[in-house]
């Protein structure tokens, strides 16, 4: 938007929405950055996208500490690119590239809560920025030390290539959670990182055991096959089974390798 139209816009969105209350005679103009907050707000919330962003900038640059309109700009720009179809389309990496550099500046104020962390990872990883997504999994797992901030930055840790630093976190958080509808992504991750450094048996035993502990924890979970922990836990149950497969044909164990195969039909996987 043309920074000079900008003014007679904001006025105009101002005056609107303040004439809106029990009197005309009381409606103001005055830019302030609370009034332009107000107004940006009620924007959003109507999901006048657009126009709440330009009249929510009017008031940050008034103020660029001023927190309100940074965190609507954040979820702002963060809800019009989950609206945009494709997982890697320009237009959403362009809204969500601006929905992060808000969460940033709202971070570097002060803003240490969790849905800030979450979204600041969130974006990072959809951005395919490692680094970011290491920095903000580790600030993250450091203010809120549980099994899914665990989890998070095991996997920043295994994208950014320390290996060694990866499975040291992820054994300490199955020592924590051992529990966890999460513990089959720490044991995966785990196993995937022993690969890396060459270490196959080591990674074997690794699957093995995060099978069995998996298979624990479905048998105990009563929220059924439709829930979020089941899927998680059988997604990454497959996901060892695969991996020891793998392991199986290049080391050429063939009875283990037709048990993994027999296990990977019964838990619905299609090969």
């Amino acid at each position: 938007m043309n920074r000079h139209a900008l003014y007679p816009l904001v006025a105009a969105v101002l005056f609107a929405l303040s004439s809106c209350g029990p009197s005309k005679e009381a409606a103001t103009t005055v830019e302030t950055k609370e009034a332009l907050y107000a107004a940006g707000h009620r924007l959003y919330q109507a999901q006048d996208f657009d126009t709440a962003a330009a009249v929510l900038k009017r008031s940050v640059e008034l103020d660029s500490s001023f927190l309100p309109p940074l965190t609507d700009l954040a979820g702002l720009y963060f809800d019009a690119g989950m609206r945009i179809p494709g997982e890697k389309s320009p237009e959403r990496m362009k809204d969500f590239r601006q929905s992060r550099l808000y969460f940033g500046r709202m971070e570097a104020l002060g803003a240490e809560d969790a849905e800030t962390y979450d979204r600041l990872c969130e974006l990072s990883l959809a951005l395919g920025d490692s680094r970011g997504f290491l920095l903000y999994s580790r600030k993250n797992a450091a203010r809120f030390p549980y099994d899914r901030q665990y989890y998070n930055l095991g996997v920043a840790l295994f994208g950014a290539g320390d290996y060694n630093e990866a499975i040291t976190t992820l054994k300490n958080a199955l020592a924590k959670f051992p529990q966890s509808s999460y513990a089959g992504g720490f044991y995966r991750q785990l196993g995937l990182a022993y690969m890396k450094i060459d270490r196959d048996q080591t990674a074997e035993r690794t699957f093995t055991a995060g099978v069995t502990a998996v298979d624990a924890s479905l048998a105990q979970l009563k929220k059924g096959k439709s829930s979020p922990d089941y899927r998680r836990l059988m997604d990454d149950k497959i996901g060892m089974l695969l991996s020891l497969k793998r392991l199986h044909q290049i080391y050429r164990e063939a009875d283990k390798l037709e048990e993994v195969e027999k296990e990977l039909k019964e838990a619905g996987y299609e090969q």
